[in-house]
């Protein structure tokens, strides 16, 4: 008993330290911006918000905010519509690729028909109406009707107008009869009618006007063009509003005996909320709401709350004095889209900008965002007049040693955030040459962004004459440019050990290698050379480049619209003939072997501790193997939680193993089984600790040497298990090689370095 005692004791105590630990190997994230608010759903009580990607809850009565997304339950990603049903307390999420969530308790089960159903022509979901358990779905095919307590798709009620089958944009019910808004007008048809598939039951009700919504407030029918609402009495449509005539209405809504006219003035950024008495058509009050204001809904407490797709929901304060409302926005990123990505030690910094392929610029104003210890901060346009003055941020880097953020703009110039200091903005009036591109002239491009290991600070830029800027560490900070001829567009870059710059350039002209000579004032000893397709030449699978990087063993990995090419041994200074060659190495897949890669589009390559290569293509995430002849995982949206496959950047965090992968919607992360490993084992942990009862997961020791041999034994000194770390990082499945997991009780750790002058002694707790 004394004995079984002090092991409990041990664990209690073990388990306060368990709650501080880091997340789990293999463990998923998300990172969504709550911002874009699309629509707004209410039991009463709770706030149900459906945003440009994602979907949270917000109880106003407790102050509690719940953020969702594929890792914690959603089956997709980009929101259309929702509805709430208070008869069976289900909300329903409807995605724009038809996909179906019915959401309850925090669970949400799929409803994928719609999506999996093969159509000819068009296939959209434009609203959800919902009553009685039922979901009427407003499709290109007509009415879906789901039985929400079945989970079942019960029916569907095609329009067949002049010989075809004709879109239903909006759907309600009023008393006993159910209305459906078509592009031939608005039709009626009785609810409790056994055959409303038969389009013959549905009464033509009006046809001279173009409705956009519909809905039922104090009993009667009212329905919405983009400028006007009209009330339906004896079958006739009468208009009681007229908006203002330099908005247009977004959304109607009615709740009880009110109804509310959301609408949007786009030449003065703000929104209008009318408030209708439904018997009379008079205007009961109005009052305004910054940004674009797209539903709105009325809680039980009388609370008035607005879907904003700038500034997630808003909350009128007051009924009488000036207008004043109250934001709810969950922490998240300002946008979607992560272009770049720089992560060290669980500080996150995402450039949300960028350039499409043919460096085109997307006109992306909301800067760059930063996350750290749980907390976000935004720097766009919304928080700094500096960044108001560029866009398209699309190159973002740390300098560790002063923590200085260096971000690069592909329309116009340089900012410089130093922490506790102004931002600084370097475009006109600096050393940066002006754009000679015929659709920026006058404009610093700048793209890529590295530091070397001397602290310089290296910049690429886009159509200019000078690809190349160097600026040498404060408090010296002098600026340096480097012309090479006919490379005038440069793009990502990577920095190799021996100080040489690695460019990938735009339009084809494949990859410049710059070498300074670690002499940034003397251009005298510099040289250069570029490599492009053909054996002699370079090399390279294509001359179209994305993505450029450099692993553990100093190899550069290209990254091009045709795979990727290795860059080995290429240390000598140039002279006039090709230094190396890239190899295209072969990789075995499922039953077949090719090219690495070849004819698709490798947009990203980051390294992790144990030299494996995560890329990032338009058909998802693959991590290779070192040498890269192993496929190890390969993600896509189908069988992870990444939002999409098109993926913009990978990055991975050192010290910590997540991988961060950006795509084009949304930023998530994967908590890796490798981190970097240093010269010795420092601050060494191991995570979980106690592992607990039933835990099925991977036990991770994190902070050794580089690739330490590791052994577990029990206290008796028997061998449990042996391996390698991945870098600085062991991991376990937690079972011996008889495929047993071992029973309650401690456990010793034992670490070397490969020489084996680094060694560390720990130990760990299992509990059955």
């Amino acid at each position: 008993m004394k004995r079984i005692y002090c092991f409990l004791s041990i664990f209690i105590l073990c388990t306060g330290v368990l709650k501080g630990q880091d997340k789990p190997i293999g463990y998923w994230d998300s990172y969504l911006p709550y911002s874009s608010a699309l629509g707004i759903a209410t039991d009463g009580s709770t706030i149900y918000t459906i945003c440009k990607q994602g979907f949270f809850t917000y109880t106003p009565g407790t102050n509690v905010t719940e953020t969702y997304s594929k890792v914690n339950g959603m089956s997709d990603m980009g929101m259309s519509c929702i509805a709430y049903d208070a008869s069976s307390g289900i909300t329903v999420l409807v995605y724009n690729d038809c996909n179906i969530d019915l959401f309850k308790n925090n669970t949400f089960y799929n409803i994928p028909d719609l999506k999996l159903k093969a159509i000819s022509g068009n296939k959209a979901v434009y609203n959800v109406y919902a009553e009685n358990g039922f979901a009427y779905l407003s499709t290109s095919i007509g009415v879906m009707v789901i039985d929400l307590a079945s989970h079942n798709i019960l029916q569907t009620y095609q329009f067949i107008i002049n010989g075809g089958i004709t879109p239903v944009k909006d759907f309600t019910g009023v008393g006993d009869s159910f209305y459906a808004v078509t592009g031939g007008g608005l039709y009626r048809a009785n609810k409790n009618n056994p055959e409303l598939q038969n389009f013959a039951v549905w009464q033509m009700v009006e046809n001279t006007h173009v409705f956009k919504n519909i809905t039922n407030a104090g009993g009667s029918l009212f329905l919405s063009t983009s400028s006007r609402v009209y009330k339906i009495v004896n079958d006739t449509a009468r208009e009681v509003y007229v908006c203002n005539p330099v908005a247009a209405i977004n959304h109607i809504d009615g709740h009880g005996d009110t109804l509310f006219i959301t609408e949007y003035l786009d030449s003065k950024y703000y929104s209008e909320v009318v408030i209708l008495d439904p018997a009379s058509g008079s205007v009961l009050d109005t009052f305004v709401a910054p940004g674009q204001c797209v539903q709105t809904i009325q809680l039980q407490n009388g609370q008035i709350w607005i879907a904003d797709m700038w500034q997630g929901i808003e909350a009128r304060l007051s009924n009488t004095g000036p207008n004043q409302v109250y934001h709810n926005v969950p922490p998240g990123p300002t946008d979607e889209f992560s272009f770049d990505i720089y992560a060290h030690n669980g500080d996150v910094w995402i450039a949300h900008g960028g350039f499409d392929d043919k460096y085109g610029a997307n006109f992306n104003r909301d800067g760059f965002s930063h996350f750290s210890n749980g907390n976000w901060t935004d720097y766009s346009k919304w928080t700094s007049s500096a960044i108001d003055t560029i866009h398209d941020i699309c190159g973002i880097v740390k300098d560790e040693k002063d923590g200085t953020i260096y971000a690069t703009s592909f329309m116009d110039g340089l900012l410089i955030v130093k922490p506790n200091e102004p931002i600084q903005v370097l475009k006109q009036q600096s050393v940066f040459d002006s754009s000679t591109s015929y659709f920026s002239q006058g404009q610093r491009q700048l793209i890529g962004a590295a530091i070397d290991k001397n602290d310089n600070l290296w910049l690429s830029s886009y159509s200019s004459r000078s690809i190349l800027y160097a600026r040498t560490p404060y408090p010296d900070s002098t600026w340096y440019k480097f012309h090479v001829p006919g490379a005038g567009n440069g793009g990502p870059i990577a920095i190799d050990d021996n100080g040489q710059i690695w460019v990938a350039c735009g339009y084809g002209f494949g990859v410049l290698v710059y070498n300074a000579n670690n002499t940034l004032a003397d251009p005298s000893d510099d040289s250069y050379y570029r490599l492009s397709t053909g054996v002699g030449y370079g090399n390279l699978p294509s001359n179209t480049i994305f993505c450029i990087a450099k692993d553990k063993n100093n190899n550069i990995w290209v990254g091009t619209d045709n795979g990727i090419g290795i860059v080995s041994n290429c240390y000598a200074p140039f002279t006039g003939t090709p230094p190396c060659d890239a190899q295209i190495p072969i990789v075995q897949y499922d039953q077949y072997a090719g090219y690495l890669f070849a004819g698709n589009t490798v947009r990203s390559i980051a390294v992790d501790g144990a030299n494996r290569k995560w890329v990032g293509t338009d058909d998802g995430v693959w991590l290779l193997s070192s040498d890269a002849s192993q496929i190890i995982y390969r993600f896509t949206k189908d069988n992870s939680p990444m939002p999409s496959n098109h993926i913009e950047k990978i990055t991975v965090d050192g010290v910590t193993g997540e991988v961060y992968i950006g795509t084009d919607q949304g930023l998530v992360s994967y908590r890796g089984t490798a981190t970097d490993g240093g010269p010795s084992n420092s601050n060494v942990t191991i995570f979980p600790d106690p592992v607990p009862s039933g835990y099925g997961g991977t036990i991770a020791i994190r902070g050794l040497a580089a690739n330490a041999d590791v052994r577990i034994t029990d206290i008796a000194g028997q061998l449990v298990y042996r391996t390698k770390a991945l870098g600085g990082q062991a991991v376990w499945n937690g079972v011996d090689y008889k495929g047993h997991r071992p029973q309650s009780g401690v456990y010793l750790v034992f670490a070397s370095s490969p020489d084996g002058a680094q060694v560390y002694t720990g130990k760990m707790v299992f509990v059955q």
